[in-house]
């Protein structure tokens, strides 16, 4: 009897792990090992130093303007004909390399990085205008007038610093980045106008003097002013990439646009490209 007991005993236990399932060891040494990624804390203040090179566009066209202007200020020829408004200075183009620093903070939202940053490079940007003369006779205050003009004018940019907000995405070490914000720069100016000419001008061999009919009077007027360490004010735009290589250092490649407001009626924007290091506090 009790052999029975027994033997019923082991069959309700097998048909209840049979009704319920029946798994199999699994042999954990299987299993492919997934690396889980590597997460790189990029919030924080950091700090770096930067080498560049750049390319400044500076428009000169209208920097004689105001000049012209105030010397013919009393003139019926300025006044009907306005030759302030001629154009005698160009656009020019200049390279430079440039070296400085930054620092910054970055903020993280989960995979996106949110930060602002300073950026400063010391920078030697000089062009000077080139120059086409203009002579032309026109009629002005029942006068004939003869008038030649021409200027010159010259800037050199000595400093650049931008504040600019970033945003970017943290893919594993690498932190690419998009940057708006604004811009102060520095610079050496100079320009100068000339106007000269005859009202009334005669046809040689006939003097130009009183005692021509009409009478013929030569003019000529100059000014200059330069000024030293002026401030430019302006935006700027661009992106780059921040690459950690070792714990807490990273490099970093940007491009940055930078435009400025006329100054003496001289229009600059720069296009640079940077190369960088910086430590991660």
């Amino acid at each position: 009897m009790r052999c029975l007991l027994v033997a019923a005993g082991l069959i309700a236990s097998m048909t209840d792990a049979f009704a319920g399932g029946f798994e199999l060891p699994v042999l954990r040494g299987s299993d492919a090992y997934v690396q889980p990624p590597r997460l790189v804390n990029w919030s924080g203040f950091y700090g770096g130093g930067q080498v560049g090179y750049g390319v400044a566009s500076m428009d000169f066209a209208t920097s004689t303007r105001e000049l012209v202007a105030h010397m013919l200020r009393e003139l019926a020829l300025e006044s009907e004909q306005q030759p302030s408004q001629w154009q005698v200075l160009g656009k020019s183009n200049t390279g430079g390399s440039s070296a400085g620093f930054f620092f910054g903070y970055n903020n993280r939202w989960e995979d996106v990085i949110l930060g602002f940053e300073f950026n400063y490079s010391r920078v030697s940007f000089a062009s000077s205008a080139p120059v086409s003369p203009i002579t032309r006779v026109t009629s002005a205050g029942g006068n004939t007038f003869l008038v030649n003009i021409t200027g010159g004018a010259s800037m050199h940019i000595t400093d650049l610093a931008t504040v600019r907000a970033r945003a970017g995405a943290s893919v594993e070490n690498f932190l690419p980045y998009a940057m708006i914000g604004v811009a102060v720069g520095r610079a050496n100016l100079s320009r100068t106008a000339t106007v000269s000419g005859q009202q009334n001008p005669t046809i040689p061999p006939i003097p130009c003097d009183a005692f021509a009919t009409p009478p013929c009077v030569p003019f000529s007027f100059t000014e200059a002013e330069s000024k030293a360490g002026a401030f430019l004010l302006g935006w700027s735009l661009g992106g780059g990439v921040d690459v950690m290589v070792m714990p807490n250092v990273f490099l970093r490649a940007e491009y940055e646009y930078l435009a400025f407001a006329p100054i003496w009626d001289i229009k600059s924007a720069i296009n640079t490209v940077r190369v960088g290091a910086g430590f991660k506090f």
